[in-house]
């Protein structure tokens, strides 16, 4: 009777509605209590009993109880769970399988085995697992469902296992698909070219390699550049289930150490891979170019051919015969001479590009050096090579020569667009200009194609101020209509040099052979671009996971060590930088910055540092840094400036 007394059921909510309440993140201790924090920075204690509810970085809502001098938190309302989809070990308790969660070690999440599951499981095998229910949502148990095997806890490969199966990047290759057969399109004709010099420049252990060039230069001084990319398109139908496969995956993904491949390693490095002295089919562009840099549009021709490699070279050996005039491991005279002719038309199409468009900023780039057993040994600094440069012009030429083909006949395609400054930044960025007197300026010129390039071109040579203005850019982006490239300084760009690597460039080869076959082809949908995004964003934070663990493997023997780093970031509570030799990114808190805080002034809309208010450093200045504590589970490099105490 009482429990159904509705004057009884108002007083108790009005009664609750009383108490004091709060919400936050829950902070577990490995001792079994745990803290809620709140946005207010203030902190409540939640008693070992009242954990069992909770996670570790759950959002909940709760009541406040008062004991004593002491409040403590009770949680009652799950706003936003810590765990939905994780990964996790594999722990068998009495026969019941469950999972405890990565980073989680005190919590054992009962679990069912999902349909799609085959593998016999057992103990500590990795896995993914859908949250099925919580104790604050569902009043009941934790439980789970086993979605995904990952991997074996011992396997030399788990560190990229679990990045790719964090990001939902595939890391199986395609099963069950019958190898593909070539299959030729009836309207049109592959030219036999495999009595022409063709070469390519790859790095040494590349297996996946796509295009490969051939080179003349006539008595006017123009070159005929023929460019021949792998032709992938012709072993995969459009649709097939092959297709799909390339489609989801979207792009190759190439961690340090791990790779895998858009397509099956079958086609990727054997059947469309441009081997040496191997008959393979490509997509073949020819296109004169003055000796002035610019493209004669009306010489290009595309056609389909069968082409033979005659040389694999690396970027070692042709930037060292090209500089240093170190004899290559050849002595045909029609191969040397082609090198010389392509290094003559890299340096002209930079001045062109560098006069008509923008040039890329030259990174230096880190490779991570393993032993047999997938162990790191080394992290090598390579800056680029003037052979890369020599590659990187001719893939340009031909994906400019690409560009205007489906601009003037298709209209549409898939782009690689930048649009400069994202809008929301624009008064940001004329702030910034202004107090460099940078004038002539508004934000109709700043947001325009060729207001960008011209403020490229003032600033080129101010390290500061350039590196400043890159946080106010946008993101690149794929556009099916063709769209300015405003970082590249060209009106629109678009690619089909790496169809092994990026569906992209795969379903570019189509629309030329669409144009080939003057047949027509449907434009690609949106829901491409999306995938394509999404893909691009994962496969970037699988990296960056897999560099970081790596990088605190690499510096965990290193405390006390000193080394050089470029500052390239600030806030509020310290430095970020990057270690020259090897790339890491070291954090500085301010307290390691300089000891006294209220002398240590940290500016991050200026880029600047004062000490007892006079300019100490700034962004991309190099400072001495010392290695002093790694932070696995935030994957974090603490370092302090050398000379700082601890």
């Amino acid at each position: 009777m009482l429990q159904d007394n509705p004057l009884l059921a108002q007083l108790k909510q009005q009664f609750h509605a009383q108490i004091p309440r709060a919400e936050g993140i829950v902070k577990s201790h490995e001792k079994g209590y745990g803290f809620l924090e709140t946005d207010n920075k203030k902190s409540y204690f939640i008693s070992a009993t009242k954990m069992k509810k909770v996670i570790d970085g759950d959002k909940v809502s709760g009541i406040l109880v008062q004991n004593g001098d002491k409040t403590a938190f009770e949680p009652e309302t799950l706003l936003e769970p810590a765990l939905n989809v994780f990964l996790g070990q594999v722990h068998f308790n009495n026969g019941v399988i469950g999972v405890i969660p990565e980073h989680v070690t005190k919590l054992l999440i009962k679990c069912k085995v999902g349909n799609d599951i085959q593998q016999s499981l057992q103990e500590g095998d990795w896995v993914k697992v859908q949250l099925i229910s919580h104790p604050l949502k569902d009043n009941d148990d934790f439980f789970a469902e086993i979605i995904q095997f990952i991997t074996k806890d011992e396997s030399v490969d788990l560190m990229w296992l679990l990045a790719l199966a964090r990001y939902n990047l595939d890391f199986c290759a395609p099963v069950g698909i019958n190898p593909p057969q070539l299959q030729e399109d009836k309207n049109l004709t592959r030219l036999d070219l495999t009595n022409r010099y063709f070469f390519t420049v790859d790095n040494k252990d590349t297996r996946d390699m796509d295009d490969a060039l051939s080179i003349i230069k006539n008595e006017q001084g123009n070159y005929k550049v023929t460019i021949a990319i792998a032709d992938p398109s012709s072993y995969i139908n459009e649709n097939s289930e092959l297709d799909n496969i390339a489609y989801q995956r979207s792009f190759s993904t190439y961690l340090s150490g791990f790779t895998v491949p858009m397509l099956p390693t079958s086609l990727a490095n054997e059947l469309c891979s441009l081997e040496e002295n191997q008959q393979r089919s490509a997509l073949v562009c020819e296109v004169v170019v003055t000796s002035d840099g610019d493209i004669i549009y009306d010489s290009v021709q595309f056609h389909l051919a069968w082409v033979v490699s005659k040389a694999k070279l690396t970027y070692d050996d042709v930037s060292n015969f090209i500089d240093n005039n170190i004899p290559l491991a050849t002595d045909n005279d029609r191969l040397l001479e082609q090198l010389t002719w392509l290094a003559e038309l890299a340096t002209i199409r930079t001045n062109w590009r560098n006069k008509n468009a923008l040039l890329f900023k030259n990174n230096h780039e880190y490779r991570f050096v393993f032993d047999c057993d997938k162990q790191l040994i080394a992290i090598n600094k390579e800056v680029k090579q003037t052979a890369h440069k020599m590659i990187e012009e001719a893939m340009i030429i031909a994906n400019q020569v690409f560009t205007h083909q489906v601009k003037t006949q298709l209209g549409f395609g898939i782009f690689n667009i930048h649009l400069g400054f994202d809008s929301k930044y624009i008064d940001s960025a004329l702030k910034l200009l202004r107090e460099n007197q940078i004038d002539g300026f508004d934000k109709e010129k700043l947001s325009s194609f060729d207001g960008y390039r011209d403020l490229r071109h003032i600033v080129e040579n101010n390290e500061f101020l350039e590196y400043r203005l890159r946080r106010f850019q946008a993101s690149t982006d794929f556009s099916i209509e063709p769209d300015a490239h405003f970082a590249l300084g060209f009106d629109a760009y678009a690619t089909w040099t790496s169809p092994i690597r990026k569906y992209g460039d795969l379903f570019n080869h189509r629309l030329i052979k669409a144009i080939l076959a003057k047949t027509t082809h449907s434009r690609p949908d949106k829901a491409l671009l999306s995938i394509m995004n999404e893909r691009r964003k994962a496969v970037r934070l699988a990296e960056r996971e897999v560099n970081s663990k790596l990088y605190c493997q690499f510096l965990a023997e290193k405390i006390g060590q000193q080394f050089e780093a470029q500052i390239i970031n600030l806030n509020r509570g310290g430095i970020k930088a990057r270690l020259i030799d090897n790339g890491a990114i070291v954090f500085v808190p301010a307290s390691l910055v300089h000891s006294v805080r209220n002398e240590l002034e940290l500016l991050p809309e200026d880029g600047k540092i004062k000490i007892k208010g006079e300019l100490k450093y700034q962004l991309l200045d190099t400072i001495s840094v010392t290695i002093n504590e790694i932070k696995p589970e935030s994957l974090t490099v603490i370092a302090k400036l050398t000379g700082q105490s601890k």
